[in-house]
């Protein structure tokens, strides 16, 4: 079994952790201490990104972008987030929005779109499915009832879709170009068979931003509520086929739960190694508290919770393009170890660096504050719990076995 990454790899890797620890780790410091949460948002990031070639990194080659792999993602991803986990969330969307742009778009959608995207090195794109009453149990499909799932609705209007409805909880809603935005187009049926997907430019009339929603962590991400009132767009801005949605998300679904384990990594990463250069320096008993068998000891247990789940979160990715079936499975292990070790590991390290941790000038209070933040970030866990034991009870033992084929 061979985990090197390749040339390329290490090359974006390099990158992606020279940009993370030299400019986005003390500018997200900066604007981590910003009451308005809408002013944390890290427009000189987002630019620097983009001349590095961060911002387009999913794109295919053809279209002018990196046209990486998942696991390629997962390294960058991680390397980003050890910078800050806000931003490189706030990147992430542009992988997986803009992929789409590229790659599920007909031709005359292609030509109308991705060139915005490409062209404007500020250019960002938000996915909005999540509303008030409907967020990670999207996972779930709630067969018994129309209730469940969106309610913001699109309906035919002769040439053009007209939107109503309101979503929570939406990464890059108030800085973004575009929206790719899941509504339904059928409310007589149950909500994975009467939903659609549809590219809703940011400057339409009837669309606004109700507010930028103020976290304890993560907060360079800009989460949003979003109001659609009245919103019509043409009729060729729609993705998918009517009432197709839920197949069309299945299809870009894979990776997006390996790059939240990844996330998590970059924030435990980031706080252990604050914990490992605090516990050498301070000293207590005459000698550094490293040299102490309950932190060295405590330390010993956190490095081994981040290569646990890294090695998990690299086979996921790695799954995604080569084993398929198996990845799905492995997704969701992937996001529930690691964000679990984010929580335990910044609480842990913070632990380890005593008062001084907590206080506001320290970035280990930040780290531990992201670190609990992971726990909800995509599907929250319980969430995810819910929707891996329904697929274990069904496909135990064979899953859990090694398949050494016939």
């Amino acid at each position: 079994m061979d985990f090197s990454l390749s040339d390329d790899q290490r090359r974006w890797g390099r990158i992606a952790r020279k940009f993370a620890y030299e400019t986005v780790r003390p500018r997200a410091r900066e604007l981590d201490r910003l009451a308005d949460p809408a002013a944390t948002f890290p427009h000189d990031l987002v630019l620097e990104a983009s001349r590095l070639g961060l911002r387009t990194l999913r794109i295919p080659k053809e279209y002018g972008g990196a046209g990486v792999d998942c696991l390629t993602e997962v390294v960058v991803q991680e390397e980003l987030t050890a910078g800050d986990v806000g931003f490189g969330m706030t990147l992430q969307h542009a992988w997986r929005e803009g992929y789409i742009l590229a790659t599920a778009t007909t031709d005359a959608q292609r030509e109308r779109f991705l060139p915005v995207f490409m062209n404007d090195d500020s250019c960002l794109m938000s996915f909005a499915i999540t509303e008030e009453h409907s967020g990670s149990d999207h996972k779930t499909l709630f067969d018994g009832t129309l209730e469940a799932g969106p309610r913001t609705r699109a309906v035919r209007d002769g040439d053009h879709w007209v939107i109503d409805g309101a979503k929570k909880f939406i990464t890059n809603g108030n800085v973004a170009t575009f929206i790719i935005l899941v509504a339904r187009t059928d409310p007589g049926v149950a909500w994975h068979e009467g939903i659609s997907v549809f590219v809703v430019p940011t400057d339409t009339p009837g669309f606004r931003v109700a507010s930028v929603l103020d976290k304890v962590g993560i907060r360079l991400n800009q989460n949003t509520e979003l109001v659609f009132e009245n919103c019509r767009i043409p009729a060729d801005n729609l993705l998918s086929e009517v009432n197709g949605g839920h197949a069309f998300l299945a299809r870009f679904a894979a990776g997006s739960m390996a790059k939240e384990g990844a996330k998590a990594l970059g924030v435990a990463r980031a706080a252990l190694e604050q914990a490992f250069a605090y516990a050498k320096q301070r000293v207590q008993g005459g000698k550094p508290i490293i040299e102490h068998q309950a932190i060295n000891q405590l330390l010993c247990d956190l490095a081994t919770d981040i290569e646990l789940a890294r090695t998990l979160v690299w086979r996921a990715a790695w799954a995604v393009e080569n084993a398929p079936d198996q990845a799905p499975r492995l997704e969701a292990m992937a996001k529930l170890a690691s964000t679990e070790a984010a929580a335990r590991v910044g609480v842990r390290a913070l632990e380890i660096c005593g008062g001084v941790g907590v206080l506001k000038d320290h970035p280990m209070e930040k780290l531990a504050r992201d670190g609990i933040s992971m726990l909800h970030a995509g599907v929250g866990n319980h969430a995810l719990r819910e929707s891996m034991a329904g697929n274990l009870a069904a496909q135990t033992p064979a899953c859990l076995a090694v398949d050494f084929g016939d």
